[in-house]
């Protein structure tokens, strides 16, 4: 059985040894100029997966589309892929800390060189001549037993990253889905807008064909029958503009979703509810804790956490590395005696390692993590500003949107009324054709206004979602 000692000198060498740290003082982390305080209390992916908020329109097709989008999404593969290399980044960080155990077995042939070992041959050497075997079989062990905290913070910093890569999958989830959302109610709007060309070839045939009776009964002149028919091609022309902007918009949605340009023909209609019952329950006002939820902001949060554990590992690197080693196996000179008794051999103890002279490549490397802790503080707060700015925009048009839609639906009702009368007039022959083609003109670009705002309030509802990082549940 092989014991082993450990010298008291050699202990107390080390221990002296280990007191020799730098005199670089460890830098305080800078604070956060805003603290958002669910910033590290709320689960990146839960923030915003709690509720699919997209249900809140009402629209099956629409839900369909994003089961597509987040199983298909090229967009999302990618982050789930940086979030799969940084948690591998972790693991790493913790096997480093832990002890390793390995074994190692080796066989050769070898011939010692009498003339190296003692000036010339044959002197009384109790070497054997010629080509000898050898083998060794030793089961090692080695730790280092981190005394500053070097793999401690490297794990903290690489956890950190992790966390803040999980925070960018969830924020890559939040953007594609509001940006199929987004998608899906412009191609709403423009098949609103479509309805509204039809209704503007209707209205301008209306007039052509009276313009016609007119004619026909000689009191029209054919300039301005010309005039009418002609108003009647631009009005279709718009129609198939139309047409072509909502294959167009199916096109995006079908890339979005990650399918091929053909599955755009399987898109239907939407049938969104409307802006008023599609989302209720918005913010007064804009708080820290309101957009702490943000997965943006949790990223920015974790990845300010992370350089300062960096700024820890890099001071680390200053002092004393110490590691405890130890192997136990078996040696021999000639293979057949590998596992004969005698043949044990075994060896433990601690070793030290202190960076004297470098070129100064560690205190560089300190002041790298400091300047990287520097720019995510930086980083951090300029998000959380614009997170903020983002959040109030979005409810302030939200806010002066009522009143825009309320007055723009009393003025579509006001021309309405006038171009009846003005058709009225026309036929009855007491005005000419310039006031009934003024009428028929502002009537049809009023009706678009009161659809563009009927649209843009949903818009704004997916922007205020995204703002929020989620859903908003007050």
């Amino acid at each position: 059985m092989t014991h082993i000692r450990f010298s008291a000198p050699l202990a107390a060498a080390l221990l002296a040894a280990s007191a020799l740290t730098a005199c670089t003082t460890i830098p305080q982390s800078a604070p956060f100029a805003t603290e958002p305080s669910q910033a590290k209390k709320v689960n990146p992916i839960a923030a915003v997966s709690e509720q699919d908020w997209w249900k809140s329109f009402g629209d099956p097709q629409l839900e369909g589309l994003m089961v597509q989008a987040l199983n298909n999404a090229p967009s999302l593969a990618t982050a789930e892929a940086r979030l799969n290399a940084a948690q591998a980044v972790v693991s790493s960080s913790h096997a480093v800390a832990g002890p390793n155990i390995g074994l190692n077995a080796s066989a050769f042939a070898a011939k010692q060189s009498y003339n190296y070992l003692f000036g010339h041959p044959g002197a009384g050497s109790p070497l054997p001549s010629g080509y000898q075997d050898y083998g060794q079989v030793t089961l090692n062990f080695d730790w280092d037993l981190d005394f500053w905290g070097k793999n401690r913070a490297a794990i903290t910093a690489a956890t950190n990253s992790a966390r803040a890569a999980g925070a960018d999958a969830a924020q890559a989830r939040l953007m594609l889905a509001a940006a199929v959302t987004s998608a899906y109610v412009d191609l709403d709007r423009l098949y609103q807008e479509r309805d509204l060309a039809a209704r503007a070839v209707d209205i301008h045939q209306d007039s052509a064909n009276l313009v016609q009776q007119k004619l026909n009964n000689g009191v029209a002149n054919r300039a301005t029958l010309d005039q009418a028919q002609a108003n009647v091609y631009a009005a279709r022309s718009d129609l198939a503009a139309l047409d072509e902007q909502i294959d167009i918009n199916k096109h995006l949605i079908a890339a979005l979703i990650g399918a091929a340009p053909d599955a755009a023909a399987k898109i239907q209609r939407p049938q969104l509810k409307p802006a008023a019952d599609a989302f209720s329950g918005a913010p007064q006002t804009v708080d820290l804790d309101l957009i702490g939820r943000r997965p943006d902001i949790i990223a920015a949060r974790w990845r300010a956490e992370a350089a300062s554990a960096k700024i820890r590992e890099a001071h680390a690197a200053f002092y004393p590395n110490i590691n405890l080693a130890a192997f136990v196996g078996v040696q021999s000179r000639h293979l057949d005696q590998l596992l004969q008794s005698g043949s044990d051999i075994g060896q433990a103890g601690p070793a030290l390692s202190l960076p004297l002279f470098d070129g100064g490549a560690l205190k560089a490397n300190l002041k790298t993590a400091e300047a990287g802790h520097a720019l995510a503080i930086a980083s951090y707060n300029q998000d959380v500003l614009t997170a903020m700015q983002q959040v109030a925009d979005a409810l302030t048009s939200q806010r002066a949107l009522h009143d825009r839609l309320d007055n723009a639906q009393k003025a579509q009702d006001a021309y309405e009324e006038a171009y009846k009368l003005a058709k009225l007039r026309y036929d009855g022959g007491l005005s000419d054709y310039t006031s009934l083609l003024v009428a028929e003109q502002a009537l049809i670009n009023q009706r678009r206004v009161v659809t563009d705002l009927k649209s843009r309030a949903l818009t704004l509802d997916i922007a205020l979602i995204k703002a929020l990082g989620g859903q908003y549940t007050a």
